[in-house]
């Protein structure tokens, strides 16, 4: 009986002595941020193709950005919706023929939704993230001089664009900035897959020699390995 007595004494001690210290010293209390309701943010995005992507495309840049609303009050988790604008290359060549000068503009745009894991104990978070959803791939292009007076091509509609499913996966950490911590740093790594799609590099628009040009698409899997670098807000 002494033994039962003292061992519920003891557990409940234990189970004191950690509002005891957050108490007695107020900056190790644990910070959730999931707590305080919804968040956002945006940022630059550096990305370096790989796989079969990498053989025709040097690099990727761009922007993002998200929300992220909790999943109930007193959980971790929170889903998180996301669209990125990442620009692939372009190129630009003369026609002699026609005196034109024609010019590309390669690009990603995603959106993806998925749940958001974070974890954090005072100005520091640690969060991962996996989302799915599509891309579109477009290229426009656009014509200077010969005295065309043209602005871009087929009505402002794309020279060739694409459709395809993709998902990300990855994470990063979100550094407090000042003392309420309503303003975040955050720094991230990711991976995203898209299915294999069409697509144009710097090299695939040429001249054909008579004043027009000639376009040779890609077609592969396109996966990114990304690097993130942005600001997240508290929403409320």
């Amino acid at each position: 009986m002494r033994r039962t007595a003292a061992r519920t004494l003891a557990m409940s001690l234990l189970s004191l002595l950690p509002s005891f210290i957050a108490a007695q010293y107020p900056g190790l209390r644990e910070v959730r941020p999931w707590e305080s309701g919804p968040s956002g943010g945006f940022g630059s995005v550096f990305g370096v193709p790989r796989g079969a992507f990498n053989r025709y495309v040097a690099s990727v840049g761009g922007v993002d950005g998200f929300v992220a609303i909790p999943i109930g009050r007193s959980a971790p988790l929170a889903f998180r919706f996301e669209g990125s604008l990442l620009f692939h290359g372009g190129g630009s060549f003369y026609d002699n023929s026609s005196g034109l000068s024609l010019s590309t503009q390669s690009y990603i745009t995603s959106l993806r939704a998925g749940p958001q894991l974070t974890l954090g104990a005072g100005p520091v978070r640690v969060y991962g993230l996996a989302t799915a959803g599509f891309s579109w791939f477009a290229t426009r292009v656009s014509f200077d001089g010969g005295g065309c007076g043209c602005s871009g091509y087929g009505d402002g509609r794309p020279l060739l664009d694409d459709v395809t499913g993709t998902w990300e996966a990855g994470g990063g950490m979100q550094i407090a900035v000042g003392r309420r911590g309503r303003v975040l740093l955050d720094l991230g790594t990711r991976f995203q897959h898209n299915a294999p799609v069409s697509y144009l590099n710097d090299a695939s628009v040429t001249s054909d020699g008579n004043g027009g040009f000639v376009v040779q698409p890609i077609h592969t899997p396109v996966n990114i390995l990304s690097y993130h670098l942005g600001i997240t807000l508290a929403l409320r």
